[in-house]
């Protein structure tokens, strides 16, 4: 270990009306394996009037502090900022009250020196609904790295959410980073933003280091957000980048914005069904964003060509063009088109297009040991293929992850050892091609196949997307 007498972490708990969560959160902490010398937990209460102050108070731990706000602040921002005055370990983490850690998580890094070198430490998410376990933002934690540049972490800058990330205090501390509490949506994204412009060394390991609450019991925040607002905090975040310093964080973070939040939004019914004032008054407000010059020459080539037909609509002030691709991305009729060895999804008329990638499921046969499928595989470099894994709909832990496969040309083949389907559980499972270091590509396929098993039905059974 490279720390003595200070401790090594500071778990921040941001409470709000959680008598029924709690305590979970809290035993999650002390059940750990790491001494608890090592560690402190604050709670920071938002003026809960139900039973969670009661029942953080029957503790009886001298690493147990809990903070209680004077009125209720609205959002988790002023008890996280509190929390980060209180704090004295070498890593901040904030926990949610309704969240949990994962077993043996603080002791994991704690013994690892390389780990402890770094200015985060990201582990791997589970999410838990209300009959399953799946790992949430599995690109965060899909392999183990040690001390990279920020800029080197695949996709880092698309999830922005506190769970499984350990932060230097020291670096939010001296750079006065704090969460913004005048908005009441965003505040992570602005929070990790300015943050990791400080950010060098960042680790990521796959193991389970939290799990977040998703059950029908804890109805997120988020979800009751209209869209238009949460657009207007990444319109803020998007202002406050292209006042920074052009560098190749800002880049990849204006990228992120842009593409993810800005656009791929668009693709939903929320928006589509949204009043034609509103989106209209939104089309403008991005018109502004994408005609930045900064933007059309450093942020624009970056993104997905997904979106190239939606760029240009919005650069040409073609607001019922923008609405109609869209409209047609979300539920119009798709066909393939294949011009000058570039195959695409177009539309009936041929005036939209976007990339084509799919696999097909072209054969499949088995013996009395193993299974094998031929699939045909498009829009996908066959160097980039990672395996092929066959994904519990109900626990992450059932996964099974084929690496051992040929591919000519565009037919991909991979055998499946009949042993490692017996020895899991009957359940639901997607056939998945894993591809650029966690994209996904679910095999389609036609029509009932029934394979023996030694104590279970098998059946692969038709897709549609």
């Amino acid at each position: 270990m490279l720390f003595k007498s200070k401790k090594l972490f500071s778990i921040i708990i941001t409470s709000y009306n959680n008598e029924d969560k709690i305590e979970r959160a809290i035993d999650s902490i002390l059940n750990q394996s790491l001494d608890s010398r090592n560690y402190e937990i604050i709670v920071v209460d938002d003026s809960s009037t139900d039973n969670t102050q009661n029942l953080v108070n029957k503790y009886n731990s001298k690493n147990i502090k809990l903070i209680v706000l004077d009125q209720n602040s609205g959002g988790p921002s002023k008890p996280r900022n509190t929390g980060i005055k209180e704090a004295t370990g070498k890593y901040v983490y904030f926990l949610d009250a309704d969240d949990y850690l994962a077993p043996g998580i603080l002791d994991r890094i704690a013994n690892d020196d390389e780990l402890l070198k770094s200015d985060m430490i990201i582990g791997r998410t589970i999410r838990r609904n209300d009959n399953s376990l799946t790992v949430h933002a599995r690109f965060m934690s899909n392999e183990n790295r040690y001390n990279y540049n920020i800029n080197e972490v695949p996709y880092i800058y698309n999830h922005f959410g506190p769970p499984s990330k350990f932060m230097k205090l020291t670096i939010i501390q001296k750079n006065n980073i704090i969460f913004p509490e005048d908005l009441h949506f965003g505040e992570d994204k602005l929070f990790f933003t300015k943050l990791s412009q400080f950010i060098t060394k960042v680790s990521t390991i796959t193991d389970d280091s939290s799990f977040i609450d998703r059950t029908t019991s804890n109805q997120s925040l988020t979800k009751s957000i209209n869209f238009y607002k949460k657009r207007e905090s990444d319109l803020q975040i998007i202002d406050y980048l292209l006042d920074q310093e052009v560098n190749e964080k800002n880049i990849k973070l204006l990228n992120r914005f842009l593409e993810f939040d800005l656009l791929k939004s668009c693709n939903s019914f929320v928006f589509l069904n949204s009043e034609k004032t509103e989106q209209i008054n939104y089309f403008n407000q991005i018109s502004d964003v994408f005609n930045n010059q900064l933007i059309k020459d450093k942020v624009i080539n970056h993104i997905s060509s997904e979106y190239k037909d939606a760029i240009q609509y919005i650069q040409n002030n073609d607001f019922e063009t923008f609405i109609s691709f869209f409209t047609w991305l979300k539920k119009g009729s798709k066909i393939i088109d294949n011009q000058q060895n570039e195959i695409k999804l177009t539309d009936m008329k041929y005036k939209y297009s976007i990339p084509f990638q799919q696999t097909n499921l072209l054969n499949l046969v088995e013996s009395k040991n193993e299974i094998k499928i031929q699939v045909s595989i498009y829009g996908v470099e066959k160097e980039s293929i990672l395996n092929l894994s066959i994904m519990s709909r109900n626990d992450y832990k059932e996964d099974i992850v084929i690496d051992d496969f040929e591919i000519t040309d565009n037919i991909m083949t991979i055998s499946i050892p009949k042993d490692k389907i017996n020895e899991k559980k009957a359940a639901i499972y997607n056939c998945i091609i894993v591809y650029e270091g966690f994209k996904h590509l679910n095999i389609k396929y036609g029509y009932d196949k029934k394979t023996n098993l030694k104590d279970k039905n098998g059946v692969f059974y038709p897709t549609i997307n």
